[in-house]
């Protein structure tokens, strides 16, 4: 087990090396303004194809990536290990939402669009980290599930689908990590409460959505824990 205090981020311990994707949406920002907070080393990766480098400042570092190529998640491993050393901690935010048509009705490129954008992105950054994370006996990852997912959601069968894949391949390599060091979560949020969706559903009830604030804080107490193949919802 490396020497970090898992379940005292706050202290003076070893600051951990974390990858964020999707860190410029809601709960991706919120989270890593939180981490800079507390000093851990911060990568947060968006969509592009450049593979450019911006310092934000002395914990926190963007990256742009296609995370649906193999390829460039493998590229962003090694730039981030050249820079920091081994990654402990890995957060599969990026994915994306689509409302379509009944089942028969949905052709076979929307299902290849949100399999791509949800579990491709998920599935690439997951292989390539794993087993740098079994080799040093401890690692952290968290996927996004989704209430969808599990109860079914009528004209979005794409979405709901990748995301059951998403949850499956959770449980799985929770599974196959155990013995590792290495933990695989889902967090399964309902509706957050983003502008976005203020706006789209301006009639609703908002303070019953997650903030993406609360989102972040349970995603770093699960990282402070042992909590392994769980569906976590917020």
């Amino acid at each position: 087990m490396k020497d970090f205090s898992i379940g005292n981020l706050n202290d003076n311990s070893k600051a951990m090396n974390w990858v964020v994707t999707g860190a410029r949406g809601n709960v991706g920002k919120a989270l890593v303004d939180s981490l800079v907070e507390r000093q851990e080393n911060v990568f947060g990766l968006h969509y592009g194809s450049s593979q450019k480098i911006t310092e934000i400042n002395d914990s926190f570092v963007t990256l742009e990536t296609d995370l649906t190529m193999l390829e460039d998640v493998q590229r962003v491993v090694k730039i981030v290990q050249d820079r920091k050393g081994e990654i402990n901690v890995w957060i599969n935010i990026v994915g994306g939402f689509a409302m379509g048509k009944s089942i028969e009705d949905t052709l076979p490129d929307d299902w290849s669009h949100m399999f791509n954008l949800n579990f491709q992105t998920a599935l690439n950054c997951c292989v390539t980290i794993l087993p740098h994370m079994k080799k040093s006996g401890f690692g952290r990852i968290i996927n996004f599930g989704s209430v969808a997912a599990e109860n079914g959601m009528a004209a979005a069968g794409p979405y709901t689908v990748s995301k059951a894949a998403v949850m499956a391949l959770t449980k799985t390599i929770a599974l196959e990590g155990k013995e590792n060091g290495v933990t695989c979560n889902a967090i399964v949020p309902t509706i957050i409460d983003t502008l976005q969706n203020r706006a789209s559903m301006a009639d609703a009830d908002f303070s019953a959505w997650t903030s993406p604030g609360t989102i972040a804080e349970t995603i770093i107490d699960v990282v402070n824990s042992d909590r392994t193949g769980e569906m976590i919802h917020v």
